[in-house]
């Protein structure tokens, strides 16, 4: 019962907060600078010209009135029409998507099963070249700029050895029939730069959560009882520490959508973010919020999710929400 309620309430705030992010979204959306009638025609174009396409696109109604419309169509599964090409957003938005789900899908799993055993190495021989070995590699990975890995991957990988392409994207099911080896090829060093920043950044989190388990009283009762360290944390530390990673991942799901908008300016993936600038270049405002709001919702949703695989894991929390 206390779960239930648990989940209910975070459901709750999931929505509230979500509607919140649509108001905070719509304004700042709106509050960018120049005429989208004006910037559309250019300057040459009259006034009636000009009136006429603000008219027709809705943008001579109240702030309010626009919000609300827009909020109803949100509802209904609606991001509206684009300005630039008369689409919906929907239809722009699905295939970028796509292609940016599959760049993060990838790396996410990968960069987690990585900083696990690296940041544990780390953790357990911190004073031991091992674990001092790890932990500078990481510093170093979580240093560099996701674009320069990038740049340098496709220096060594693509222009040095010429092992793979340096930029652009193969379709895994294009017109040419299923083509597993042309698209692994064009995402393998996208997702291996995305990975190595990341798994850096985790493992090292990852170590911290293992450095404060081992220090805890438990663990030392169970050495003194017998247990190698192995066994002890396997048995009694993996679950506390893996609070504090379940939250990073959480965290760092959401960096990683924005480190894939700048890795497909880097690999030109058509992706969500080759199409967010180009909507912020030429003022395609109902694209802007469309993909806006979208990452509002996926940010929103992995917090969920955190907040109820930390009920799942720690059982202090479920007797806590039940009082």
């Amino acid at each position: 019962m206390a779960v239930a309620q648990t989940i209910v309430r975070r459901v709750g705030v999931f929505v509230l907060s979500l509607l919140g992010a649509t108001v905070v979204v719509f304004l700042i959306v709106q509050a960018l600078p120049g005429d989208v009638a004006q910037a559309t025609l250019g300057m040459a174009a009259t006034p009636e010209q000009v009136e006429a396409l603000r008219e027709r696109w809705g943008l001579n109604r109240p702030a309010w009135a626009r919000y609300v419309s827009w909020l109803g169509g949100l509802f209904q599964g609606d991001l509206g029409q684009s300005y630039l090409t008369g689409q919906s957003v929907s239809g722009q938005i699905g295939p970028r998507l796509a292609v940016t789900c599959q760049l993060v899908g990838l790396s996410m799993p990968i960069a987690v099963l990585a900083s696990v055993p690296t940041g544990l190495v780390a953790a357990m021989w911190r004073r031991r070249w091992q674990g001092v070995v790890t932990s500078a590699l990481s510093q170093i990975g979580m240093a560099a700029p996701i674009f320069f890995v990038g740049i340098v991957l496709v220096v060594v990988f693509a222009v040095r050895l010429n092992w793979l392409p340096a930029n652009g994207y193969n379709p895994l099911l294009g017109p040419a029939g299923f083509d597993l080896a042309g698209w692994g090829s064009h995402l393998v060093l996208p997702v291996a730069s995305l990975v190595i920043v990341q798994a850096s950044l985790l493992s090292r989190y990852v170590r911290n959560g293992f450095v404060e388990v081992l220090a805890e009283d438990y663990l030392r009762t169970a050495r003194a009882v017998g247990w190698t360290k192995w066994r002890a944390l396997v048995r009694h530390g993996l679950r506390n520490a893996a609070l504090s990673i379940v939250t990073v991942i959480a965290l760092q799901i959401s960096a990683m959508l924005v480190g894939a908008i700048i890795v497909e300016q880097v690999f030109a993936l058509p992706g969500l973010g080759s199409l967010l600038l180009q909507a912020v270049a030429s003022r395609d405002l109902p694209v802007v919020r469309g993909i806006a709001i979208l990452l509002v919702v996926v940010v929103l949703a992995i917090s969920l999710v955190a907040d109820l695989v930390y009920v799942l894991i720690d059982p202090r929390l479920r007797s806590r929400e039940a009082q």
